[in-house]
This record gives structure tokens, sequence and C-alpha cells, in this order.
């Protein structure tokens, strides 16, 4: 098996067979760089996993672009004698390869803009969800709903192309970090006691936002100082929208930790069913200030 590789290679040319050689060499540096960073992220379990995926994907991600910028070098010599040569073929590709080169320049157009990252809520199209891996042409979300209203995930991964960023609108749920801006939805028929339900609404989202205001006040400032962008207030606040002429709705506003979201309302929304209805008990896990 040596012999007729050695055999293969004396009857190239030798630019080619020498070419071939540092691009063998280049792939197994990268290959080893990959596998040493891979077991250096497993060594340290004390690091959160959301942190470790995130540099995992973006030393892949570097190691194939350094890897492919690498080859292109090497292989200079060659590529520009074939280059003019390559023109009518090179066309015949770009078309073919349409979505490919989209995808590729959505993936520019995100780095760019810095538009989301691996650990970011995001809405884009009909997907929503949490971004687990991105690469060169498409980006894996873990789906949330199933409703727009919902905030636990389905169980589904979905992996779409990046060439849809260069025609869809994202949208970030949580660009601003620790503590987002929820809106919990609330309808009522118009022959209810609206204002009543309006005051204890709110009274249930002040006992059970109040652990973590503090925390959000001064995480919001922080943002602000550092982003130089408006934030909005972390205090609850309730708002009367007239749906149609049978339902009113309440929206009420609140700050929360990012990973609290879920627990939260559906804490307040239990505390406001059994003081508004008097169905049940109204004590609720109320949740705990972060840490």
């Amino acid at each position: 098996m040596l012999e007729t590789a050695l055999d293969w290679l004396r009857n190239l040319p030798q630019v080619w067979a020498f070419d071939l050689i540092r691009s063998a060499l280049l792939v197994a540096v990268l290959v080893m760089l990959r596998v040493i960073a891979a077991r250096t992220l497993a060594g340290r379990p004390h690091l959160s996993l959301e942190w470790r995926r995130r540099w995992s994907v973006n030393i892949r991600n570097g190691l194939i672009i350094f890897g492919l910028l690498g080859l292109v070098v090497i292989w200079s010599a060659e590529l520009q004698t074939l280059a003019v040569s390559m023109v009518a073929i090179a066309a015949a590709l770009a078309l073919s390869l349409k979505e490919l080169i989209m995808c590729f320049s959505g993936s520019f157009l995100r780095a760019m803009s810095k538009g989301y990252n691996i650990g970011d809520r995001i809405e884009i199209g009909n997907y929503r969800g949490r971004v687990i891996d991105i690469n060169l042409f498409g980006t894996t979300i873990l789906e949330i709903g199933p409703r727009h209203d919902a905030h636990q995930q389905t169980g589904r991964a979905i992996t779409f192309p990046n060439s849809l960023l260069l025609t869809q609108a994202v949208t970030r749920e949580d660009y601003t970090g620790d503590y987002l801006v929820h809106v919990i939805t609330v309808p009522l028929n118009v022959q209810a006691d609206v204002l009543k339900a309006e005051k204890l609404l709110l009274a249930a989202a002040q006992e059970i936002c109040a652990p973590y205001l503090a925390d959000a006040h001064r995480h919001m400032a922080a943002i602000e100082a550092l982003s130089l962008i408006d934030t909005p207030s972390v205090d609850p606040r309730v708002s009367i929208n007239i749906a149609d002429e049978k339902t009113l709705r309440l929206n009420l506003r609140i700050a929360v930790p990012r990973a609290q979201k879920q627990r939260v309302e559906q804490a307040i929304l239990h505390r406001f069913v059994a003081d508004f209805f008097g169905h049940g008990d109204s004590e609720q896990d109320v949740p705990r200030q972060p840490s």
C-alpha cells in the first residue's frame, strides 16, 4: 500500500506532489488542534455547558476557515494557472451553487451585524428557538413553542439555511442578557370586573418579582451604560387593550430572569387565577433571586 502511494506521488508533477504533502500536513495539524480543543473543553466540567458549546463551535468554524485559506495559499499557483480556463465553469457553478452562496452570504451578514450567537433565543420567519449551533451554511435551534406565547422547548431541533438572513428579519428575545422584558396577556370578558383584575394581576406580579427587582435595575443600568441603548423599565406594569366587543386584554409587562421566564409567568398566573376567580390555593413557588 505504501509503495503504491509513493509510486503515485512520483508520477505526479513535482510541484503537485509537494503541494499535496503540504495540504496533508495542514489537515493533520488542524485535526490535531480540534481534538486538543475538544479534550480541553471536556476537561473543564466546572464551566457552563453553553459556554463550552459556544467555544467548541467557534473553534471548529475558525479551524475550517483557516484550513480553507491555507489550502488556497498552498494551491495558489495552480489555481492561478487554471483561472482563465475556469471562467466558464465558474459561471455555471455560480448558478448551480446559488443557494450555497446565499447561505455563505447570510453567514457573513450575521457575523458582521452580530445578529445572534450561541445560546440566544431568536425568531426568524416561522422558526423560534434557542441557538445551539452555527456554521457557514446553516443555524440549528431548539424549537420553542408550539404557540408564539409558549416558552417551553418542544423537543425538536430545527436547522434553517443562513440564506434566510438575507430576506427575513431576525428577532432576538433576550438581547438584554440575563434579564429580559416579558409580556403576559390575560384575556377577559367585557362583563368581568376588569379594574379589579388589573389590581390583582399587578399585585401578583409585584409580589413574585420583588426578590430580583433590585438586581434587574442594576443589570439594565449596566446595559444602558455599556451598549448606549434605552432599556425598558423593570417595574411591573399593566395596560388594558380592547380586543373586540366581547374581549378585553390585560397586558402585564415584567422584567424577568432569562432562565426563569416560564416559572415566573406560571407563578403570576396561578396567583391571579386564585385571587380573581377564587379557585384553589394562591400559595406558589416564588422564584428565588439569581445568585
